[in-house]
């Protein structure tokens, strides 16, 4: 069967979908199924017609957006990509009549827009260019699932392992038989403990390299130079907030757009996952190349192309590992030379692995890894008997991928400028724990150079400007408020802004304080642990609670905005549960169905946004 008949497509913002979408690849060659695997931006448009099988695992972004990976390609191009073609008017509405689909969505229910990017595939693929279902959509929930793993605080996998059910048991009915060496055989899986062998691998090398690491490039990254580096919260203050202000050569962005920092591995966890695997380091600093079709990331490769230099910045060896990691890995725990209790010790860590690997029932796999939030490195330093080859980190291994930042500065600013909340805490490990892009930024200094790129999110519209619009912004949600309130971009702005101690983490005070008295904006403010200064409202739904007359009128009769930014969870939720309030105590609607109508109209018309993270 040729690879291109069977087609696995993700679209993903956070790596989620990602993860699924290679778990699933992962599966069909097990069961040696020859496919295509790629992101929904990579794959050739033409190919479409080679397609019998398409199975789409895609998330929701932004206001009910295609992820960027959908729309683009690793080279930030649109044009020519599958949703670009797909999109076209002329195509015929049976112009997918021969290709079998099955689709999963990956959203959050606290967004208004719940899985709409998989909603919006659906209609153009099957309703309207004919593609047949083999199953109905599946749409996973992050919030409040209830089913087998409803425990580990998603539940997502439950919906994932249905999908994969139902399109293994289709193509094993569809294709009972595969041929070898013109034989034809049941098909069958491969054996548990085989290690699958991707296109490409590391192999020594013996060109001469440079001496110092030297990116080789994506056109859109650039190189920024660090001004400032600041912090804006006290410093006997739990939350270490930072101004942050880089230079560069100008740069084309609006309010709501982000900025991709990409950040790298410290030296010292470098040279601790190197000690994890002594085998790797009489090779570490040894020139390396590659063997085979590797697919370029987003990030090109830094040279010199060392074990070294991959783990420092293209390897997240910091991030938690997901299932899949262990998938590709347990059967390399076959090294009882470490182990105090030798052939004993061996068989309980390799089964232990295995069981993370395989078993659908993730309770344990959450309880080691994402409650503790353990990292690819202890869990290496837990399980000595885990000998990695070294040739294969890139198929193993997670890359570390950009984070992204809502930019501060007005656009007509040549600097960028970030509000950074940095990442430190304690787990039940009692280890503290540090984001790894945050952790970066907060060692950089004045002078020191920085790899970003700006990412343009098309959050506002200019027909907006003639309307008032409300901010809700708890903590560093105030981040693009900044950018849009020094952009001038609306002319009647209220802010309602909260945290936690009016003296320890009133963000940009003085600068807030200022544009409220000269009518710039109309501040409100609250703060959760401050009852001397904040007796009322603890929270930013109370004090818009507080002005709901004020709020209704201007929601009703002078069609203003709502825009939310700030922690995911509860605040979004609790802020359009206020909302809704509001609409029927001061807005005359009667009932929560009236009110729903109208904030439901408000989200299709963007009139209400809402970023979270």
């Amino acid at each position: 069967m040729h690879s291109k008949r069977i087609v696995v497509l993700y679209g993903s913002e956070t790596g989620n979908s990602h993860e699924f979408a290679h778990g699933f690849s992962f599966r069909l060659h097990q069961f040696h199924f020859a496919h295509t695997f790629a992101s929904m931006g990579n794959f050739p448009a033409v190919d479409i017609l080679q397609c019998r099988y398409l199975f789409l695992i895609c998330a929701t972004t932004g206001q009910g957006d295609l992820p960027r990976n959908v729309k683009e390609n690793s080279a930030g191009e649109s044009k020519d990509t599958l949703w670009a073609f797909l999109k076209r008017k002329n195509l015929p509405k049976d112009f997918l009549s021969h290709v079998n689909v099955m689709m999963i969505g990956l959203g959050d229910s606290s967004y208004p827009q719940f899985n709409f990017a998989i909603r919006k595939l659906h209609k153009r693929v099957v309703d309207q260019l004919g593609a047949k279902e083999i199953f109905p959509r599946l749409e996973a929930d992050e919030l409040g699932m209830v089913g087998s793993n409803g425990g580990t605080g998603t539940g997502t996998e439950a919906v994932y392992f249905e999908f994969e059910k139902r399109a293994l048991n289709c193509l094993l009915e569809t294709f009972p038989y595969r041929k070898v060496h013109g034989e034809r055989i049941k098909r069958e899986p491969m054996v548990e403990d085989t290690f699958m062998q991707p296109d490409y691998k590391l192999c020594l090398s013996e060109r001469n390299y440079q001496t110092l690491p030297i990116s080789a490039g994506n056109q859109f990254i650039k190189n920024g130079k660090v001004i400032r580096n600041e912090r804006i919260t006290h410093s006997d203050h739990f939350q270490d907030v930072r101004q942050f202000i880089f230079e560069t050569n100008g740069e084309d962005y609006e309010p709501g757009d982000t900025v991709a920092i990409y950040p790298h591995n410290t030296d010292k966890d470098v040279q601790s996952f190197l000690n994890s695997q002594p085998h790797w380091l009489h090779v570490a600093d040894r020139p390396l190349q590659i063997e085979g079709v590797w697919k370029v990331h987003d990030r090109c490769f830094m040279e010199p192309l060392t074990l070294r230099n991959i783990l420092k910045y293209h390897c997240d060896i910091m991030s938690i590992p997901r299932k899949s990691f262990f998938m590709k890995v347990w059967m390399f725990a076959n090294d009882k030379s470490r182990l105090e209790k030798g052939e004993e010790q061996l068989i309980q860590q390799r089964d232990k692995l295995r069981q993370f690997a395989f078993d659908e029932d993730l309770d344990d796999l959450y309880d080691y890894c994402n409650r503790p939030r353990r990292s690819l490195l202890e869990v290496l330093c837990d399980f000595p008997s885990l000998k990695l080859p070294w040739e294969h980190i890139l198929a193993y291994l997670p890359i570390l991928n950009p984070r992204l930042f809502s930019i501060s500065s007005a656009p007509s600013d040549p600097k960028i400028e970030l509000t950074v909340a940095i990442v430190k805490y304690k787990t039940i490990l009692r280890k503290v724990r540090r984001g790894v892009c945050t952790d970066y930024l907060q060692a950089l200094q004045e002078g020191d150079t920085l790899k970003y790129k700006v990412q343009k999110n098309h959050l506002l519209k200019s027909q907006m400007q003639q309307f008032p619009v409300i901010l809700a912004s708890p903590g560093v949600g105030l981040a693009p408020m900044m950018s849009l309130i020094k952009s001038n971009f609306f002319k009647e702005v209220h802010l309602f802004f909260g945290n936690r101690i009016k003296s320890k983490d009133f963000l940009y005070q003085e600068q807030l304080e200022n544009w409220n008295s000269t009518g710039k904006i109309k501040l409100h403010t609250c703060f959760s642990r401050d009852t001397l200064n904040s007796p009322s409202a603890k929270y930013v739904q109370d004090v818009m609670w507080e002005e709901g007359r004020s709020l209704a009128d201007l929601i009703l009769n002078r069609k203003a905005l709502i825009y939310i930014c700030g922690s995911s969870g509860k605040m979004p939720v609790q802020v359009r549960l206020t909302i809704l309030e509001i609409l029927k105590k001061w807005g005359g609607m009667s009932d929560s169905d009236e009110a729903e109508g109208y904030l439901r109209t408000m989200e299709r018309e963007r009139r209400y946004l809402q970023e979270t993270w």
